[in-house]
């Protein structure tokens, strides 16, 4: 095994813990340590690709808990705004698209850390609108969760019904995120070939996390984890500088 498959198997056990004891926040991991020596066209469809099997697995456990009526609304956005997302990836050069994902990792991670109150909505009327946005981001950098984590937030859902309807929202528009990479040409051997070697690593990650996600208080992990992020947002804005 090369030294750039040995890292890309690293960065998904790293991604798949944080998606484990969070419930989302793969991508925030995986996207900008993968763009750090691997390009565009194979970060993404590849972060999608393993994204892929860790809802599997945690839907296997939390399907029952789904709020249809909430992920339906949410996946209706998304479907309108997956395809402008691919349109961005398959258009605008890669320093470009590495800026901007530094800076929307950035601005997650501070609005994580800082936690300011949001308002609070008492209707579903925004979900076609975080959806579209997560539709956007999903498709152009695979991080269509911080919309909806802030969308649910904004409206109070219940903490383990809310985890669940992102797996489901996650599984959907997931799908719409892999036929739009089939689609435009993403789809490659090595894109394949590097998902296959992460599946060992993501499996052992995710049925180490759930013992583990009883012992880890979840308001000590979340700083460390976001603090890496700005970090790792910073490494990458300096390589799409140079």
């Amino acid at each position: 095994m090369d030294w750039t498959s040995v890292g890309v198997v690293c960065v998904f056990v790293l991604a798949t813990l944080v998606r484990g004891l969070l419930g989302f926040g793969n991508a925030l991991v995986a996207m900008p340590l993968l763009a750090l020596f691997l390009p565009k066209e194979i970060v993404t469809p590849l972060v999608a690709l393993v994204a892929m099997l860790m809802v599997s697995i945690m839907l296997a456990q939390t399907w029952r808990r789904i709020c249809l009526r909430n992920a339906s609304r949410l996946i209706a956005g998304a479907a309108l705004g997956t395809p402008l997302g691919l349109l961005f990836l398959k258009r605008v050069p890669e320093h470009i698209v590495q800026l901007i994902l530094a800076g929307i990792i950035f601005c997650v991670s501070l609005y994580s850390l800082l936690k300011p109150r949001l308002l609070h909505l008492e209707t579903d009327r925004g979900a076609w609108l975080a959806g579209f946005i997560a539709g956007i981001l999903g498709g152009a950098y695979n991080t269509n969760g911080p919309p909806v984590v802030i969308y649910g937030s904004m409206r109070g859902w219940d903490p383990d019904r809310f985890r669940a309807t992102l797996q489901g929202f996650f599984l959907m528009t997931g799908i719409f995120i892999l036929c739009g990479h089939a689609w435009i040409g993403l789809w490659t051997r090595q894109v394949f070939r590097y998902a296959l070697i992460a599946v060992p690593g993501v499996v052992g990650t995710m049925i180490l996390c759930r013992p583990l996600a009883k012992r880890i208080p979840r308001g000590k992990f979340d700083p460390l984890v976001h603090l890496m992020l700005i970090i790792t947002a910073l490494a990458l804005t300096v390589k799409a500088l140079s």
